[in-house]
């Protein structure tokens, strides 16, 4: 079953939230919602799980009926007077189901969340992921087909948070669900979804795969905020721009700005191409996360590039070339 957002518009206090949201979101996969702080995620997962209505538009599914999504905040929201155990119950005890049925299926939602032997335990004297699987189990009970996750990992150290990102991928395999969540950490997004939805000041300004988004930017805005980035002011003259670094073809998605973009990864290489880019000379090699951060003077200019390259030697100079026509916005 897909779901579908409609032209969702949300104001409040004379203020445009979110402006014409339109998008699909596909059946058993998970949607990242990826956009800055303030940008209008919050307020578009609340929809998802009629927390709020939009002030025009509709949320519907293919079978068309209202769906409404069972939200995992970022605060998990336990109920710090219950058990672990109890609070997986409440779901089940506010729909009145049987002490056996609840029994069972809280002895069986802990087990796959592996948290059984934390049954009594009370909230505080849980770790914060131990905490994340609580409330991720309280919400798994309800059987859900919509699971909405705010900022899940936000609090979390780094190596559980890549640990806790595996353990939800395992979990939405294991169960056949649709997830939404919303972060604006990129490393979150990608690790962990099928498709991305970039959301600034309230606008989908862009939808693809985690590869499509980092390596197609579609306007300034995105490319803007995914950051990793060199935007080199220049000129253009038809479809020829001109720089202080580089003079030649360009494919134009603005020309508003005029800046050519060259992101740190995936753009230049020193392996000859149709696309000469420029001649520089490697001022600093730094060494982040298995490839090397490389800063070039170009006639005085400075720019960074990454690189899993070790041939490289500070105050050398090399030609670099483009994998392919750079983009201008």
């Amino acid at each position: 079953m897909s779901y579908y957002l409609e032209a969702i518009n949300q104001e409040k206090n004379h203020r445009r939230i979110l402006k014409n949201i339109s998008l699909e979101i596909n059946d058993n996969s998970i949607l990242a919602i990826l956009g800055p702080s303030g940008g209008g995620k919050t307020t578009l997962l609340n929809i998802l799980a009629r927390i709020d209505q939009p002030s025009y538009g509709k949320f519907y599914s293919s079978d068309n009926i209202v769906p409404k999504g069972i939200m995992i905040f970022q605060d998990y929201r336990l109920f710090p007077n219950m058990t672990v155990f109890q609070n997986i119950a409440f779901g089940l005890r506010v729909k009145k189901k049987s002490r056996s049925l609840i029994n069972i299926r809280c002895q069986k939602i802990m087990k796959t969340m592996d948290i059984a032997d934390l049954a009594e335990y009370y909230p505080h004297e849980l770790s914060g992921g131990q905490q994340q699987r609580v409330s991720l189990a309280r919400a798994m009970i309800l059987q859900p087909k919509l699971l909405l996750m705010d900022e899940p990992f936000s609090s979390l150290d780094e190596n559980l948070r890549l640990e806790m990102l595996n353990f939800v991928k395992k979990i939405q395999e294991k169960f056949k669900m649709t997830i939404v969540f919303v972060t604006h950490f990129k490393t979150e997004a990608y690790l962990l979804s099928n498709q991305v939805a970039i959301l600034i000041d309230g606008q989908i300004m862009q939808k693809g795969t985690p590869k499509e988004i980092e390596t197609h930017p579609e306007s300034f805005a995105v490319a803007k905020f995914l950051g990793q980035a060199n935007f080199i002011p220049g000129e253009l003259d038809e479809n020829c721009f001109i720089s202080s670094i580089y003079r030649g073809p360009v494919e134009i998605k603005s020309d508003s700005r005029q800046l050519l973009y060259i992101p740190f990864s995936n753009l230049i290489t020193v392996d000859k191409t149709d696309y000469f880019a420029f001649e520089a000379v490697v001022k600093e090699i730094n060494w982040i996360v298995n490839e090397n951060r490389l800063v070039l003077n170009i006639d005085q200019v400075q720019i960074q590039i990454n690189s899993n390259s070790s041939q490289f030697k500070i105050g050398k100079s090399y030609k670099f070339y483009f994998k392919q026509l750079p983009v201008v916005f």
